[in-house]
């Protein structure tokens, strides 16, 4: 894996919108950002399968600037590494928006370029 490339990330707290007459969602709404960087974020990146190394890129796994939802098991997994990672650029934002999310049941998304 190519690990000196840059790498931006930006983290989303995405909420479902429920018509209140059918109760089907109508939309989303992202209910809170942070972005992160640098090359500490490559390995839980490539866990979830967000990052894959370019020779092993195809169009089904290709996510370069493409929102990628976490399941709350994935969304865990994050912020387990976050834990083990204390330095990583916005961590503490990062963790607090994970942990709302989950609690309020939003999804969380990432977007990353490298």
């Amino acid at each position: 894996m190519v690990k000196n490339m840059s790498l931006d990330i930006r983290f989303t707290s995405r909420r479902n919108v429920i018509c209140p007459h059918c109760n089907n969602i109508v939309m989303t709404e992202d209910v809170y950002c942070v972005d992160s960087g640098g090359r500490g974020w490559y390995p839980i990146l490539e866990s979830l399968g967000y990052y894959v190394p370019y020779d092993q890129r195809t169009e089904e796994n290709d996510w370069y600037c493409k929102d990628m939802v976490l399941t709350t098991e994935q969304a865990k997994q994050v912020y387990t590494f976050i834990r083990k990672h204390p330095n990583l650029y916005n961590e503490d934002e990062v963790l607090g928006l994970i942990a709302t999310a989950l609690v309020d049941e939003n999804a969380v998304v990432i977007n990353a370029n490298w």
